[in-house]
């Protein structure tokens, strides 16, 4: 069920762009509103699906190249405006014409709206260092929203990331969806300390998943807590064996510590990572490396 979803998903996130471009750069225009109204609406359609695609399943590369094309789109369309004219038709019936495209940018207004909005914290974050080195990866769902961070936001996580690593295809895996854990590219990659601390939980022993067979009875997997100042910082879905701390022992930043895995309730090989304050569990913390802030659809080359 999930894969077609992301299927779907990952489909209209190209699809959709490279359609109002071309809406946008066929168009014959008959006014300025005209031509105001299909770049705005097109541009809505665009910013949504950038921001909140499942790009990492295709190319991460291709979201600048359709953004590039938009772009390209806008400014060759501009000088075709046809006539002066604000409406186009002088009777009335120009501005009647214009009533879904508003209804439709209104919508995804709000769309965007509530998409780029997890990209903001609100919270105090705890400052770490990003637990893994050599190379570029890239958030498949982070942020504080239900848009950016669908999964996370349900369980009360609202500031989780799920973290992959990108090939130079700009994909997190040889292929769609491989059924093979090494075809994913932050398969068995190094874990580090992200702060010096106190490990405070630990697990091992659980068998790493096949793709696309989560173990739901063990939410975390294979995992790591640390105590990290006033925070308990959590590291998930670790392979099984790799775990190098034990429970009590004091920890340096940038400490190697495990490898990733795909143990416990999780899809495909990706490193999560969350904190909570220590004094009360249930509340959620927001995270910075080196004081920059991760969403959906971010990469952070380390």
């Amino acid at each position: 069920m999930l894969p077609a979803v992301i299927s779907v998903i990952t489909l209209l996130s190209i699809a959709f762009p490279l359609l109002c471009s071309a809406w946008l750069w066929k168009g014959k225009f008959t006014s300025r509103t005209d031509w105001a109204t299909r770049a705005l609406l097109s541009a809505s359609v665009v910013v949504f699906f950038l921001v909140a695609g499942t790009w990492a399943f295709a190319s991460v590369w291709l979201k600048y190249a359709i953004a590039l094309l938009f772009a390209i789109a806008v400014v060759k369309t501009f000088p075709r405006l046809e006539d002066r004219t604000i409406f186009g038709r002088r009777d009335g019936r120009g501005r009647a014409s214009y009533r879904p495209r508003v209804i439709l940018l209104v919508i995804f207004l709000a769309l965007d709206f509530a998409a780029l909005k997890g990209r903001f914290i609100k919270d105090e974050p705890i400052e770490l260092s990003f637990p893994l080195k050599d190379g570029r990866y890239y958030v498949l769902q982070g942020g504080a929203g239900r848009i950016a961070n669908p999964f996370h936001s349900s369980a009360g996580d609202r500031y989780a990331l799920d973290i992959v690593k990108l090939n130079t295809l700009g994909n997190r895996a040889s292929g769609f969806f491989p059924s093979e854990l090494y075809h994913h590219k932050i398969s068995g990659e190094v874990v580090y300390s992200p702060c010096s601390g106190k490990v405070t939980g630990v697990r091992d022993g659980l068998p790493d998943n096949p793709p696309r067979s989560p173990d739901i009875e063990n939410p975390a997997g294979n995992h790591i807590i640390i105590e990290c100042g006033n925070a308990s910082v959590l590291m998930a879905h670790l392979l099984r064996g790799s775990i190098t701390v034990k429970e009590k022992q004091p920890v340096k930043e940038n400490q190697v510590i495990a490898r990733v895995g795909n143990s416990g309730n999780s899809f495909e090989p990706h490193l999560h990572i969350s904190a909570t304050l220590k004094d009360e569990p249930e509340k959620a913390l927001p995270l910075t490396f080196n004081g920059r802030s991760l969403a959906m659809n971010r990469s952070f080359r380390n």
